[in-house]
């Protein structure tokens, strides 16, 4: 199990010397056996030095005490570690605190000054992903789910090197060696947060019905979800005729160039640009940018 993670964490790299890394850790088990895992995977590769960071959302009154317990735990290990409070309403839902989250983990990089941040995303994470995703109405590129790596901006890369981890294996793993972990009652409470009910109510029930193992089934459409994007993106790359290609292909193209100008991505403003790009050879993005199709090739021009 540990020689997987450590193949994982070795192949984010390479690694430049006097490198940092953060490790987002909780104290719950995911992010623990992570923190034990980079640990492991530091005795027998050369790896960055990993600085953890614990994250207070002051959520609950004992947060205070809890947070110092969780860093005082993994200064015991022999990491470095930063805690961060975090100004959180009471009651806030689970994308902005997620978003907060996110946004401290970068400071915390940024001034240690990392190149990479971890975190102890693992399968059923995953599998909770794409459902939650489904029930929204996502296209195919929200099955791809979680990316096991992206950029958080900064020149900053957020990795997951526990997707393809079980959470069964990883706790079975800990309680063999004796490694303690904290609870967050929170994740238990189906009343807090959309994931929760996903987790503890639509996947055992799935699990009931289901001819094989959930959890699987939904990593490997992620994966085939993954394979089809790259395929796509080849066929982006290759030298067609805008108005040749199938549609689909041509808001795929569309929305790849919003995404990269910063532009709010609708499946009802992709088939309102294409159908102006197919009728007019123009589309407006925005004030000063537009669309054409010019020559035949999707551009993006300024606005006269």
């Amino acid at each position: 199990m540990i020689p997987q993670v450590i193949s994982q964490i070795i192949s984010f790299g390479p690694y430049s010397e006097n490198s940092k890394v953060v490790l987002a850790c909780s104290g719950g088990a995911d992010s623990t056996f992570l923190a034990h895992a980079y640990k492991s995977a530091s005795q027998t590769s050369l790896l960055p030095t990993a600085i953890v960071a614990v994250i207070d959302h002051a959520q609950h009154e004992q947060s205070r005490e809890q947070t110092a317990k969780v860093v005082d735990g993994y200064h015991r290990l022999g990491f470095e570690v930063v805690s961060q409070r975090i100004s959180c309403d009471r009651g806030i839902n689970e994308n902005d605190m997620r978003n907060q989250r996110y946004a401290a983990l970068l400071e915390i990089a940024k001034h240690h000054q990392a190149s990479k941040v971890f975190v102890a995303h693992h399968a059923e994470d995953q599998a909770e992903t794409i459902l939650q995703r489904i029930m929204r109405g996502t296209g195919i590129n929200g099955l791809v789910g979680m990316r096991p790596s992206r950029d958080m901006g900064d020149g900053i890369e957020l990795c997951r090197p526990l997707l393809n981890m079980r959470r069964d294996e990883m706790r079975a793993y800990l309680s063999a060696n004796k490694m303690e972990w904290l609870e967050d009652q929170s994740n238990s409470d189906v009343e807090y947060a959309t994931r929760n009910k996903i987790r503890h109510q639509l996947l055992p029930q799935l699990g009931e019905i289901a001819t094989g193992d959930p959890i699987k089934a939904l990593t490997k459409l992620a994966g085939e979800a993954a394979d089809w994007e790259s395929a796509q993106q080849q066929l982006l790359g290759q030298d067609h005729d805008f108005a040749e290609v199938p549609s689909y292909l041509r808001r795929q193209a569309v929305r790849a160039e919003l995404l990269k100008l910063g532009e709010k991505v609708t499946p009802q403003r992709l088939l309102d640009i294409e159908g102006a790009l197919i009728k007019k050879g123009s589309a407006v993005i925005n004030t000063a940018l537009r669309f054409s199709t010019s020559g035949g090739k999707l551009l993006v021009v300024a606005r006269r």
